[in-house]
């Protein structure tokens, strides 16, 4: 992945790269990273941070005793705290900070305190919208007994259960590395870069391999819970107009129930437009014979993720757009919140 930004011990590449760099330069590839991470990301980033805390103070505001508002608070703190490790990550890239007298190697550094933590919290993201999906799914399909299959117990237990999967997956890199003071000899002092144990080498990689793993299956569980959605909310809506049963009560809720699967899929359909690069560039990873960090691609590996950052720092900053266009519960909501700031000042 592009977080794992360039190693002491990875200074010479250990493949010829004559052919790439006289189509993708050094210095081009530089230019792309500084503007995608510096300018686009950064402005994303702090957009989707406070826009994320806005939504998680109204889903607390209106109370977490349903599985929607459980299952989107859950969304807006791993967007959240994806886009405060992004920001720093993009901290550690930048070339004042970099150049600075600060005794640190941010490009060791960012590895373990701002790239592994962003892909987690992007992997709970999707991991969390495969959920909602198939909770929607279960509603469309089966309207009488989701309060009985999905409770609010057991959408707590199934969202805090992704955060412990995908947090316990990072485990094989923090126990073989950690961040410390070590000898440079290029800058003749100490500094605070990142230290491998021997361990390290019998687990290298496997974070990205689980990574690679858990990003692929729930993009492709979310596209099938999301075409299963998409295809029986057309089937139900063409049932109703050509049914002559009327029931205002029932109406009512069917609307209600059509306007949050219309937003699932809204929402569905955003992560899988940003996350799609992620998911191809994952699997160019074990196709492509040197398209990694070191290998004979690694100008375009490095320039091809940093566009897949941008979207996914999209796709954490987005969602306050959807809900508040597409729930009037939302927006009535945000606007008493805000109507309360006001009288109080």
């Amino acid at each position: 992945m592009v977080w794992n930004a360039t190693f002491s011990d990875f200074e010479t590449p250990h493949f010829d790269n004559t052919f790439m760099s006289d189509l993708l330069s050094d210095g081009v590839k530089q230019i792309y990273e500084l503007v995608n991470y510096l300018v686009f990301c950064n402005i994303f980033s702090v957009f989707g941070i406070f826009s994320n805390i806005i939504n998680i103070l109204v889903f607390c505001r209106q109370g977490l005793n349903s599985t929607v508002n459980i299952s989107f608070t859950g969304v807006a703190v791993s967007d959240l705290c994806s886009l405060v490790t992004l920001l720093w990550f993009n901290v550690c890239v930048n070339p004042l900070f970099v150049n600075s007298d600060v005794p640190m190697a941010p490009s060791e550094v960012q590895h373990l305190t701002g790239g592994f933590p962003h892909a987690c919290f992007a992997r709970i993201t999707c991991w969390i919208t495969v959920y909602i999906t198939a909770e929607r799914c279960l509603c469309i399909v089966s309207p009488l007994k989701i309060k009985q299959i999905i409770t609010t117990k057991r959408a707590t237990s199934i969202i805090v259960g992704i955060y412990i999967i995908m947090i316990a997956s990072l485990l094989p890199e923090y126990t073989t590395m950690y961040i410390g003071w070590r000898q440079y000899s290029e800058k003749n002092r100490s500094i605070i870069g990142l230290i491998r144990t021997k361990e390290n080498d019998k687990v290298s990689g496997l974070t990205f391999l689980l990574y690679a793993i858990y990003i692929l299956v729930s993009f492709f569980a979310v596209i099938f819970f999301t075409t299963i959605l998409v295809v029986k909310l057309k089937q139900k809506t063409k049932w109703r107009e050509e049914s002559t049963f009327d029931d205002k009560q029932s109406n009512t809720i069917s609307n209600r129930d059509k306007k949050t699967i219309r937003m699932v899929i809204m929402i569905a359909a955003v992560l899988i437009v940003c996350y799609l690069p992620s998911v191809l560039l994952s699997a160019a990873g074990f196709i492509v014979p040197g398209f990694f960090v070191v290998g004979q691609y690694s100008n375009v590996f490095f320039v091809t993720w940093s566009f897949a950052f941008v979207l996914d720092s999209i796709n954490s900053s987005v969602n306050i757009i959807l809900y508040y266009t597409m729930s009037s519960k939302y927006r009535q909501t945000l606007h008493e919140m805000m109507a309360s700031k006001n009288s109080n000042t």
